[in-house]
């Protein structure tokens, strides 16, 4: 035990331990990243996809007019245009490749996972919505 009594020994030991907490530190950080930006192209995939079926909605049914949310009155043509300024602000090819190359902080990273699952939980209701919506107008129930 006389070797822990030694300089040597501690100018040894502190660099690998702090070469092995940096490494698994940035681990992490790399698994987050990676998940955010699976998140990220997940929630580009469904919103276009959802866009999509809004878009063939309106021109089929000839719906860009109709009340889409009543409480709201907002129409299927509005709520098409702000789900394309939505997506073009939050979910465009830039702001995916600036998540990708950029120097972000782990907090600003959870707060990012955070925000894109609530916004995938929200797509996904709304996916939901307009096939219900897509399904009751070719039965002739609205």
């Amino acid at each position: 035990m006389e070797i822990i009594k030694t300089k040597e020994f501690w100018y040894f030991l502190i660099p690998v331990l702090l070469t092995l907490i940096i490494y698994f530190v940035d681990k992490s950080l790399k698994a987050e990243r990676k998940h955010l930006l699976i998140l990220f192209k997940s929630n580009q995939t469904l919103s276009k996809r959802i866009q999509g079926k809004l878009r063939d909605f309106i021109e089929e049914f000839d719906a860009a007019n109709a009340i889409a949310f009543p409480e709201r009155n907002v129409t299927y043509g509005t709520c098409l245009e702000l789900m394309s300024e939505e997506y073009k602000s939050n979910l465009s090819e830039e702001s995916y490749e600036f998540l990708k190359n950029g120097k972000i902080p782990k907090p600003t990273l959870l707060s990012m996972s955070d925000s894109l699952n609530k916004q995938n939980e929200a797509l996904r209701l709304i996916d939901i919505d307009i096939n219900l919506v897509i399904k009751k107008a070719r039965d002739g129930r609205i």
